[in-house]
């Protein structure tokens, strides 16, 4: 009897690990997101920080710096935006956006192991650029093999992040808890 008891608890307990979410491989982890000082990049990176917090319970640090001009990624996530990325790969620019970020979604993979996830919906005004550039988040390679979820959590963001969800950001983070105003939004758009 005690052995049945025991082979049903261990298989149980077995089935109770298979079922537990994938979120929660990153638990307890510390994720550097670097933004740099626009109002449009914190309030991404807020919006950013919290989804990835309550989605897998990562703790996520916003970092302000710059950032490069090459298009690549110091810490585990940056912002970037497709046409300076493409200005520095040189050579002829896809004029359809979609092309363009397939483009650079493989120079960057290929040249510098910088993984270019799904973009955003929202267009950032890039310093001396005449029109907006759509914005991507990315990460180096080896941070999403320590992050194992975070590609999969973050591409839910894609069509999610518009620019009027960054503009209602920053009306709402103004004067208040930026991180509170993030989650009301987020719990507003449905994604927590």
């Amino acid at each position: 009897m005690a052995k049945k008891f025991a082979a049903l608890l261990s298989g149980s307990v077995l089935l109770t690990a298979l079922a537990a979410p994938p979120g929660h491989s990153c638990v307890g982890r510390i994720l550097n997101l670097s933004i740099d000082g626009s109002a449009e990049q914190k309030a991404v990176g807020q919006l950013m920080a919290t989804y990835i917090n309550e989605r897998t319970g990562t703790t996520v640090n916003l970092v302000e710096k710059q950032q490069s001009a090459d298009g690549t990624c110091a810490t585990d996530v940056c912002i970037q935006y497709l046409k300076p990325a493409l200005v520095s790969m040189g050579g002829e620019q896809p004029q359809d956006e979609q092309a363009a970020y397939s483009k650079a979604k493989e120079f960057y993979l290929e040249n510098k192991n910088i993984v270019w996830l799904k973009p955003f919906a929202f267009k950032g005004p890039v310093a001396q650029q005449a029109e907006a550039s759509v914005a991507v988040p990315v990460s180096p390679r080896e941070a999403l093999g320590k992050f194992p979820v975070l590609d999969r959590v973050i591409n839910k963001l894609s069509g999610m992040v518009t620019d009027a969800l960054v503009q209602e950001m920053i009306q709402k983070s103004q004067g208040s808890d930026p991180a509170a105003a993030a989650k009301d939004i987020l719990k507003a758009q449905k994604l927590i």
